[in-house]
């Protein structure tokens, strides 16, 4: 079974540039934690590991492209593919935003 980091990693084409790192997969995570299916909330020592992963997934885009918007090329023709990427990152995240509260729960 896929665990929510996976997942995320996945989705986020994390390893692509402009990559994420580990450390923000994590952090991601951390900051799109939910209450698990017993509505116990992610500060309870009870907690069931529960994330909103679209919502972590739209975040990771939108990092990706803050970093495709700040990459300065040289070469003519590559203004074109930065700029591809950049918008494909925004066209990511919004896709993602649009399914926001889907959660993954973690056994």
């Amino acid at each position: 079974m896929e665990t929510p980091k996976e997942k995320l990693k996945k989705i986020t084409a994390w390893d692509v540039a402009p990559e994420l790192t580990d450390v923000e997969i994590d952090e991601l995570l951390s900051q799109k934690a939910i209450a698990d299916t017993e509505g116990t909330g992610p500060a309870s020592e009870d907690w069931v590991p529960t994330y909103d992963i679209n919502s972590a997934a739209a975040a990771g885009w939108l990092l990706k492209a803050g970093r495709a918007a700040s990459t300065t090329e040289t070469e003519p023709d590559s203004v074109n593919v930065t700029s591809r990427v950049f918008a494909n990152c925004l066209r990511m995240s919004r896709i993602y935003a649009g399914k926001r509260s889907s959660s993954v729960k973690m056994i």
